[in-house]
């Protein structure tokens, strides 16, 4: 048990931190025990408990399809279906991915490289249907490990001109039909215990935790140090490969 509540722990602190939490589970994983795909989607699902309490009045807004939110709809449709078909037709690589501390090396270096860009955005739109398009394309990259999804998602939205806060939010509820999608391919592999129960509730826990912190983050405009995070875990990583 005690593995699994570790790597709940390490979801929840890297999930919504833009520094790849498949990249962290998988590295972690690769020491400590064997990939465990499956329990890596249970995780997946515990942050998305954690964000629908976070971002609840969104959500509400969303189910009871208030006025306002009839574009934010269809914002996060078009920008779901890109990394949905992504996921289905590069399952088996992403998967092989995750055994290769190569692969996650240079992934982790080129999220820093993606962070640190963040620095030069200006606000200068709002969401649209291009924007949440561009978002959409960029996150099929992060279904690699190493390659953060909140980082992708958060900075493609402050590249294409919208508001760090905004962007961070959309990111969110991205997240939602992410996870639901991961964990249904997952499902084949489905069994549950009291490990897997109780690593589910410490990573509901931290990952509410761990969004206060980003949001926190993000208004002081700091977003971009994660990079140098990301550079230094990639680096490590490639130390570990080469030795």
């Amino acid at each position: 048990m005690l593995t699994e509540i570790i790597l709940a722990f390490v979801q929840a602190a890297t999930e919504f931190l833009p520094v790849s939490s498949s990249g962290h589970l998988a590295l972690v994983s690769s020491f400590i025990s064997s990939p465990n795909l499956f329990l890596f989607t249970v995780f997946h699902l515990a942050s998305l408990v954690a964000v629908l309490i976070f971002t609840r009045k969104e959500v509400y807004s969303l189910v009871t399809f208030k006025p306002e939110a009839k574009k934010l709809w269809l914002y996060l449709i078009i920008a779901t279906i890109p990394a949905m078909i992504f996921g289905l037709l590069f399952n088996d690589k992403i998967e092989a991915a995750f055994s290769s501390l190569l692969f996650l090396g240079f992934a982790f270096i080129f999220t820093g490289i993606i962070l640190f860009a963040t620095k030069f955005t200006k606000v200068k739109s709002e969401l649209n249907l291009k924007n949440s398009l561009f978002i959409g394309l960029c996150q099929c990259i992060a279904l690699f490990p190493g390659v953060s999804r909140s980082g992708m998602t958060i900075s493609s939205g402050m590249f294409s001109g919208l508001d760090k806060e905004k962007a961070a939010k959309f990111s969110f509820l991205l997240f939602i039909p992410v996870s639901l999608g991961a964990f249904i391919l997952e499902l084949k592999d489905f069994y549950i215990n009291s490990a897997v129960i109780v690593s589910f509730f410490v990573c509901v826990i931290f990952s509410l935790l761990f969004l206060k912190a980003l949001t926190l983050v993000i208004k002081k405009d700091k977003f971009w140090l994660f990079s140098i995070y990301c550079w230094v875990i990639g680096i490590i990583t490639l130390i570990l490969y080469f030795r």
